[in-house]
């Protein structure tokens, strides 16, 4: 299984101590443009959320290219559930990353209301297909979730993150 982890910018509204993009030389990424070899491709930044719409128009993009990838989004900004939706609409899923304690009022907000589409639509939710993954970074406290998430907690950064093997690094 062939596997891309796409950065789409490297914008992003936090300045965590530990992100593993201070690792990388972002500038002299390749640029990936053939998206037909990939059976999967994670989006991630800096913060693709702060640009949903680009975020969308993206996915439009690799699809056009390669129907048959899964794309996943990694994100930690869910504050703005309405733009959150929408992405998740045209995703495999998504996986939500909680840094700090200020992270978990947007998620469980976010949870609370797919939790009321699910309730309304029951099996007919588009969502109930969706990979939900949740990333809790340890010294994060309870987090109160009513959606099915597979929940990963107690994370912690890791200095030099290696790529996972068969996963490749390259931006749009």
């Amino acid at each position: 299984m062939k596997k891309l982890r796409l950065l789409l910018w490297k914008e992003c509204n936090r300045n965590c101590e530990g992100c593993c993009n201070n690792d990388w030389d972002l500038e002299n990424l390749e640029q990936e443009t053939d998206y037909s070899q990939y059976d999967v491709i994670m989006l991630t930044g800096g913060e693709p959320m702060l640009r949903p719409d680009r975020v969308i128009r993206t996915v439009e993009m690799i699809r056009k290219r390669n129907k048959k990838a899964k794309i996943y989004l990694y994100t930690a900004e869910v504050s703005d559930v309405l733009s959150t939706l929408a992405v998740l609409r045209v995703v495999d899923g998504i996986t939500v990353t909680l840094h700090t304690e200020d992270d978990v009022d947007a998620f469980e907000s976010l949870d609370y209301i797919m939790d009321q589409f699910r309730y309304q639509l029951g099996d007919e939710d588009p969502l109930m297909e969706k990979s939900l993954r949740l990333n809790i970074f340890n010294g994060i406290g309870y987090v109160d979730s009513m959606c099915e998430w597979h929940i990963k907690d107690n994370m912690k950064w890791i200095k030099d993150c290696p790529l996972p093997k068969g996963e490749v690094f390259k931006k749009l």
